[in-house]
């Protein structure tokens, strides 16, 4: 452990990044009812290739990159690679259908304002349609950095990219600043969806909820989902799409068909 650590400092990871020593992972969301279109949704998570054979997961390293301030380098590293997977699959066969992409992204990179200038390059770079890139904020930074969410927002929707909340489980008034912010997706907090198919306080918090969200006319995500029976009490409180290990594993990006 210590010689792992010892290379896990922000001039190691810094150099990593220059040299791809990441991989790519994703885990499907699923649509709970008939899904209304082709292509797959993915969540795109980040594992650091310590060694050939040993992929350490950002436990390990995101709070070293967050201190040192290099999230915004992970985060665009992630972009172009995620981008450039996609298009080099779409231009190896015509009719395979481009994922959308749930890129999760760092405090720095909310913060950053060149940033939707860089998704600008990418999608121009690629030619992969706006759409299908969407970005992830959580809760506590909607709370934390409302300004700099705000304007993020505003920025990526221009482009034709939108943003999921995850972690919701709030009154009418954050779901009102959500969508007036330009939010189409919340992603909903375990702790309401774990125990709502054993719970009947547990399931009636969670339709209270989603009649929430629907009202402002964003789409709701279950996550944490770790049991297939569970989907059944989510189609009828009228979730739009599941998430966890009970519907799939995350598995390396490359794998995806």
């Amino acid at each position: 452990m210590d010689d792992i650590q010892a290379q896990l400092d922000s001039a190691g990871l810094r150099e990593a990044l220059k040299l791809g020593r990441f991989s790519l992972f994703c885990q499907p969301i699923v649509p709970i009812a008939a899904p209304k279109t082709d292509h797959k949704y993915l969540e795109i998570f980040v594992r650091f290739a310590e060694e050939e054979d040993k992929l350490l997961p950002p436990g390990m390293f995101f709070p070293i990159l967050e201190a040192s301030h290099l999230t915004p380098m992970l985060d665009r590293w992630v972009v172009r690679e995620v981008l450039k997977w996609a298009a080099g699959r779409r231009d190896a066969q015509a009719s395979w259908q481009i994922p959308r992409f749930n890129i999760n992204l760092a405090d720095d990179t909310v913060r950053d304002k060149d940033f939707p200038g860089y998704v600008l390059d990418s999608l121009y770079a690629t030619r992969v349609p706006p759409n299908r890139l969407w970005f992830e904020l959580t809760a506590q930074q909607m709370a934390h950095l409302p300004e700099a969410a705000k304007q993020l927002i505003a920025s990526l929707d221009t482009l034709g990219c939108h943003i999921a909340v995850s972690d919701f489980s709030g009154t009418e008034a954050t779901a009102r600043s959500y969508w007036n912010a330009g939010v189409k997706i919340v992603k909903l907090a375990g702790s309401m969806v774990r125990d709502a198919h054993k719970n009947a306080g547990s399931y009636s918090a969670l339709v209270a909820v989603i009649t929430l969200c629907q009202k402002f006319g964003m789409q709701t995500v279950a996550q944490f989902v770790e049991e297939r029976e569970t989907l059944a009490i989510l189609h009828k409180a009228g979730v739009d799409y599941a998430q966890g290990f009970g519907m799939a594993v995350p598995l390396p990006l490359r794998l995806v068909v």
